[in-house]
């Protein structure tokens, strides 16, 4: 199914796999917040709010704008292709077969 589609298509699909996840973290934050808050003895201490440990909102921006934060990696084939060249004049028959 991936095949047939388009590169505008995958990458909808991967922001949109990416979104989820978002969503998935700021859920977990926010109930650890809350049943923290639930939990503590002391009401007097002021508790940081859940932004402070996961910013979904900045996180959202960066996948939808493109910036987030991974280095795109540029792939030099040239030994890939220069060792499939040697490898079709290698001859296999003087290799020794381990027992």
């Amino acid at each position: 199914m991936i095949y047939s589609w388009s590169p505008r298509e995958y990458r909808n699909f991967l922001q949109g796999a990416q979104l989820a996840k978002i969503d998935e973290y700021e859920r977990q934050v926010q109930s650890a917040w809350i049943g923290g808050m639930v939990s503590k003895q002391k009401k007097s201490r002021k508790e940081n709010p859940p932004k402070k440990y996961f910013d979904a909102e900045k996180a959202r921006k960066e996948v939808l704008s493109g910036t987030n934060n991974t280095k795109q990696m540029d792939i030099d084939f040239t030994l890939y292709d220069q060792m499939r060249e040697e490898l079709k004049t290698f001859n296999w028959q003087r290799v020794e077969k381990k027992s």
